[in-house]
């Protein structure tokens, strides 16, 4: 049963937030912002580069590199965050000045997730002096060993949690890696790679490597790729990530980005001028994230750092075309899920405290976003299988807010050792292999975990909002200044609100969205809204009046902007 909740604040915070519109000052303080300070974008407030723990000695030895015209591998990683850290550090270098850059992405199928032994092995036939893992790396003890026996130098990028230990690293930059909270630990990979290009010139300009003939550049301009990585891979938005997610939108919507963005922002129908970090997360990473799941991120990459119009169209185009096959193999597999789950919905799902899925036909790439619609319509923990290539099952799992997943997967792990052949992950998402026989076995003792460590709180679905708007402020220009307060994401979420609507006409989409005209009051105020991938119990409803939990967004149709409501829950 999901429950309204209006989101709290603290009402003295409203007080310091000077002259914001009342409701934005409600919005903000609810998301813990008590001062102007927190709203502050200017890059001169982030955090110092030499505050990364590690940093100035990778920094150093790439450098070194640099400055040596020594061969330097990126090894980048299968999603959106892998492929922007892997083409904003070659982007990056070469504007310093390093034209020695290759770089190499895993492919998922064949040697998973991470540096493992064979793409050590592919990454020894470019004969690199040194390797930079970048969104991995952290749990990478073969791929990194055997590089190592061949004297190459790895520096490790990452921000995911490590094992018990450490890879034989010759520097890790990971401010998750050491067991302590440090400022920076809520960057994404992206994030990690954009401290690292800056501290290396900032070690360059101290060495006198800049002059007329080389100009030191401003690497700013790759805050359109930290923008896509960051949103795409759900970090929490603290005030750095929002500050480097705000100027790389910025630049974004005055086209100061890559041809690849601009080619992926074109063919998803959106528009460079109101480009939000809602587009990223629903459109851009989408087309981004398609190629490492179902091809090879090759693709993400080499979009991405395309010079020429011509070429970022045809990558974009690509990408566009496995995203679509994408859709198709998901539908499919979310149907098919949903038939598993009706025996497990007569048995009682909701008193079931996880979810474990597996079917052989499975894809292994799509296996993670199942397991995230399952997790939104269940409120569960859920963990979706597919078989892989050597017949071990592939699993993907999203969580809910208050389990940490990749915690409760180690605390499994210690009760069936051996039978999870490697896994990782952070609070919200993780990624396993599992012995093919022992499916049955790690679904019990997973369900038990969750009922004995899980808070029972966390099973209840609330639906938090904002309140509700007065009739007066459902106009473009209060929806846009909303909109564009601040970067929205992970754990600073777009604003909702709730209201109760008289219903003037509703239409069914594609036979599975609802479209409706609402009045607050009399036809003359009439709002468009639009309910997506709705149940049959709502799109066969005849309504007169609809209470509904909502964003007030804006919608470009034929360049024409207008007020939409996107509807979240019909309640």
């Amino acid at each position: 049963m999901k429950q309204l909740i209006e989101r709290r604040y603290d009402e003295g915070k409203l007080q310091r937030l000077g002259d914001l519109h009342p409701v934005f000052k409600r919005v903000l303080a609810s998301r813990g912002i008590s001062s102007p300070d927190q709203m502050d974008f200017q890059l001169a407030k982030i955090l110092p580069p030499a505050s990364i723990r590690n940093i100035s000695e990778a920094a150093e030895l790439l450098a070194n590199c640099v400055q040596q015209e020594k061969q330097v591998v990126i090894f980048g990683d299968y999603d959106a965050d892998g492929a922007t850290s892997t083409a904003l550090c070659v982007r990056a270098l070469n504007l310093i000045g390093h034209s020695k850059i290759d770089y190499l992405m895993p492919d998922r199928f064949l040697e998973g997730y991470g540096l493992s032994l064979s793409a050590a092995e592919r990454i020894l036939d470019l004969k690199p002096d040194c390797v930079i893992t970048v969104d991995n790396g952290i749990a990478s003890f073969d791929g990194i060993g055997l590089l190592r026996q061949h004297d190459i130098e790895v520096i490790v990028t990452d921000h995911h949690l490590p094992a018990s230990e450490l890879p034989n690293a010759s520097v890790i930059v990971n401010q998750n890696a050491w067991g302590e909270p440090l400022e920076g630990q809520n960057l994404a990979g992206v994030g990690i790679a954009f401290y690292l290009m800056l501290m290396v010139r900032s070690e360059l300009r101290d060495l006198g490597w800049f002059s007329n003939q080389r100009p030191e550049p401003n690497l700013a301009c790759c805050l359109d790729l930290v923008a896509i990585g960051s949103i795409a891979d759900l970090v929490p938005l603290d005030h750095l990530n929002r500050i480097l997610i705000h100027e790389g939108l910025k630049r974004i919507r005055g086209g100061a980005c890559t041809e690849g963005i601009k080619s992926l922002v074109e063919i998803s129908g959106k528009h460079l001028d109101n480009f939000t970090s809602t587009d990223i997360a629903f459109s851009i990473a989408p087309r981004i994230n398609a190629a490492g799941r179902l091809d090879d991120m090759t693709i993400g990459v080499q979009c991405l750092l395309a010079d020429h119009s011509s070429s970022a169209q045809a990558l974009a185009t690509e990408l566009d075309n496995i995203n679509q096959l994408r859709k198709d193999i998901q539908q499919q597999m979310a149907d098919e899920a949903m038939l598993a789950l009706k025996k497990l919905d007569q048995q009682g799902l909701s008193s079931q405290k996880g979810i474990v899925l597996y079917q052989p036909d499975w894809h292994e790439g799509i296996v993670g976003i199942v397991a995230s619609k399952l997790k939104e319509k269940f409120h569960r923990p859920s963990i979706v299988f597919g078989q892989a290539e050597d017949g071990s099952l592939k699993g993907s799992g999203r969580s809910i807010s208050g389990i940490h997943l990749r915690d409760m997967l180690d605390i499994v792990d210690k009760r069936i050792p051996g039978k999870i052949l490697k896994f990782g992950g952070h609070a919200m998402a993780a990624g396993l292999s599992l012995e093919s026989t022992c499916l049955d076995e790690f679904k019990d003792c997973f369900i038990k975990v969750m009922e004995e460590f899980a808070d029972a709180e966390c099973f209840t679905a609330n639906i938090e909002h904002d309140g509700e708007l007065e009739a007066d402020l459902f106009n473009l220009e209060f929806a846009t200044a909303l909109q564009n307060l601040s970067p929205w994401g992970q754990g600073f979420p777009m604003p909702s609100f709730v209201g109760e609507f008289e219903v003037l006409s509703q239409r069914i989409l594609a036979e599975k969205h609802i479209k409706f005209t609402l009045s607050i009051d009399t036809e003359e105020t009439a709002i468009d809204a639009i309910a997506f991938f709705q149940p049959v119990s709502v799109l066969n409803q005849d309504y007169d009046r609809v209470q509904i939990h909502y964003e007030l967004s804006v919608n470009r149709f034929r360049g024409v902007d207008s007020i939409q409501l996107l509807i979240r829950d019909v309640v």
